[in-house]
């Protein structure tokens, strides 16, 4: 590099740029550094909003997710007291004629099952002409039998001549509605219209709102009315046929006029109704208020369920409710539709005070932590800012001779800046990736824990109808049934146990590792004693456990569960009161292997896999509750708990399982 002196303009200029840097005010420099605390504060505020409207709407859908959850219980359970109605109805269109004793016996299981039941009753239509032979042959089961009605004095009187009646002719439970025996419903007019609508319309049809009074108080129910038509000849042929379902309603309406047999009915407790579907459901905080807002009326109050996280009104379950909801306390509201045959009612969820309420503090610690970190940013940035101006007097001295090396410095800095905001970015995406991902495995959890609640309730409730017809047909055919018959009846409830034995293993499979484990001290040796004492092995059925059984500290039921489908499953397939069992243990390492030995039939090698395996069995039975989950249960169980489980075994020389136990959980 050739060294020359400036000249004499160079010099000027220079002197000049030095002075107007000199003459430049203190405040200017500063300029940029209140910018960014002005920025500072405005992203602090924004993220302050931010986060306390992203907390608003997580409680909200928090609310609408638990109130639908709700509401989506009562309209089952409403549908499934309606069901009941229906299979009165569909009794009565398959049967010509039903006794009284056949109607308590049919409606006997629904009285139990469903406490919002009132009365299940059996309407006939009774034409002028056949009231006093109705009445005789009413009076060969109940002596004094005779359709009435109220007179202007509330009393019971008989009933005057009409075209057609509707007496209640059975009804159940008896001792609470035996007043309404014989009561002709075609004198009231409301409730007569009511039923020549239902008749016409050919399908169930709910009632408005009905007083009733139930332990001491009143409260509102409703009534359900189906109508069942005669058959005629042509239907009868057509149903042998097969060419028509049950339960067929005549096309016309004329039709339906004339062939109209009967209704039947039921009156329902709105109240049991939805305490009845809420009762398995933990309370969270929410009052539900239905109305009934059919045929755009003014709505009618129906039913207040008050929820169980209330501490006032301790004393009554259902207290009336009055007022408008304007004047209550609460966070959040929701309105939904509940659709009652040809009816529709509305539910009005709302929250309780102190339920369902943003974290006010969520936002206050973003602002509290925004603050602080502007104040300090702008220190900082104060700090290189005097720094800066006292380095920019040293770098002007050196700028000719620093001007190769302040290239290079700045070229490695950028690639530095741009590998480290490549770098910020990836770890940003990647957070975001296992944040999605978390949040949406944690959500299909939900939806599969929610999905195996209401499929095993679904399929719980025809398995129990199966078992009930088949004892039913068993008990009123016991005198016609062949032994072969009989045989298929005993099969077909063994298989309804089974499938009902499924189901409780699939929920029992589904549930490990979602619920918290519960660990403590754990004497094996005294487990296998329960285990054993549990199974109760045949009398000369011999169960040897090991004297070096440890003490654990795990989760005892895990434990239990293991043992006891592995020495079950010896029990079961073993020699009878020949058959040995011996469990074993050895310490390796930080796990304890316990050995479960038989000298039962054996398994072929071929099927070591498959006895793992859900509904795996290697032989398929008739009868039995063996519905190949049990070792599918015992190996998710050790699988869970950190260990593993293998098998060896040959055709006719027993099985030995091991299975490894962390000896700390």
């Amino acid at each position: 590099m050739l060294n020359r002196n400036p000249s004499r303009a160079e010099q000027v200029r220079a002197n000049a740029g030095n002075a107007r840097v000199r003459n430049m005010q203190p405040w200017v420099a500063y300029v940029p550094i209140a910018l960014v605390a002005l920025i500072g504060l405005i992203v602090t505020w924004y993220a302050f909003n931010t986060v306390s409207d992203w907390e608003r709407q997580r409680v909200q859908q928090a609310f609408h997710a638990a109130a639908s959850d709700r509401v989506l219980m009562v309209q089952r359970e409403i549908e499934e007291s309606l069901g009941v109605v229906q299979e009165i109805g569909s009794f009565f269109d398959a049967s010509e004629w039903v006794g009284r004793r056949e109607f308590r016996k049919f409606v006997g299981p629904a009285l139990k099952r469903y406490a919002s039941i009132a009365a299940l009753q059996w309407i006939p239509r009774i034409i002028k002409n056949e009231r006093t032979s109705f009445e005789e042959e009413a009076r060969r089961s109940l002596a004094r039998f005779s359709i009435t009605e109220s007179n202007q004095a509330g009393d019971l009187v008989r009933a005057e001549q009409r075209p057609v009646h509707f007496p209640v002719f059975y009804v159940q439970p008896y001792q609470l509605n035996k007043e309404t025996l014989g009561f002709d419903l075609a004198s009231d007019p409301a409730i007569l219209d009511a039923l020549q609508q239902t008749q016409d319309a050919g399908q169930m049809r709910a009632s408005a709102r009905i007083p009733l009074e139930w332990e001491d108080r009143i409260e509102y129910g409703f009534a359900a009315r189906l109508p069942v038509y005669n058959k005629t000849d042509t239907d009868e042929a057509e149903t042998e046929a097969g060419s028509e379902e049950e339960d067929a309603v005549p096309d016309t309406l004329e039709m339906r006029q004339l062939q109209l047999r009967g209704f039947a009915a039921g009156i329902f407790r709105i109240g049991e109704i939805v305490e009845s579907a809420l009762q398995n459901i933990s309370p969270s905080g929410i009052d539900m208020v239905i109305y009934d807002i059919s045929g755009g009326l003014e709505r009618q109050y129906l039913y207040h369920h008050s929820s169980r996280k209330r501490n006032a009104d301790a004393g009554q379950r259902n207290p009336v409710y009055r007022g408008s909801l304007e004047n209550r306390e609460f966070i959040q509201t929701t309105t939904q539709a509940i659709s009652v045959a040809d009816r529709e009612w509305t539910v009005l969820c709302s929250s309780i005070p102190g339920h369902f309420q943003p974290d006010p503090w969520n936002g206050w610690a973003t602002l509290a932590g925004g603050l602080p970190f502007t104040a300090l940013l702008t220190i900082y940035l104060s700090t290189l800012v005097g720094r800066a101006a006292k380095i920019k007097r040293l770098v002007t001295e050196r700028t000719t001779q620093l001007v190769a090396v302040n290239e290079a410095i700045k070229n490695e800095i950028n690639e530095r800046l741009s590998a480290e905001k490549e770098l910020q970015r990836l770890n940003e995406t990647l957070e975001q990736r296992v944040a999605i991902r978390t949040a949406e495995a944690e959500r299909h959890v939900q939806e599969l824990e929610q999905f195996a609640y209401v499929t095993s309730h679904d399929l719980k409730a025809p398995l129990r109808g199966i078992a009930n017809l088949a004892t039913w047909l068993e008990e009123d055919l016991s005198d016609k049934l062949t032994e072969p018959t009989r045989e298929q009846l005993r099969l077909l409830r063994d298989r309804v146990q089974r499938m009902n034995a499924l189901i409780e293993g699939l929920l029992e499979y589904s549930r490990i590792g979602k619920a918290a484990h519960s660990r403590g001290s754990v004497d094996s040796g005294e487990l296998l004693a329960e285990v054993i004492d549990s199974l109760s092995p045949p009398d000369g059925f011999i169960v040897d456990v090991a004297a070096n059984m440890p003490i654990l500290h795990t989760d005892r039921l895990h434990l239990y569960q293991v043992f006891s489908n592995l020495i079950g499953n010896s029990i079961k397939h073993g020699k009878g009161e020949q058959g040995h069992t011996a469990v074993t243990v050895q310490e390796q390492g930080e796990y304890y292997v316990f050995t479960v030995s038989d000298d039962g039939p054996g398994i072929a090698p071929e099927y070591h896999d498959r006895i793992f395996k859900m509904f795996q069995t290697l032989a398929a039975r008739d009868y039995g509750s063996n519905t190949g989950i049990g070792l599918a249960l015992v190996r998710k169980i050790v699988q869970e708990h950190g260990g593993s489980i293998t098998v060896e075994s040959d055709k006719g020389k027993g099985a030995t399982f091991r299975f490894s136990w962390p000896r700390h959980g």
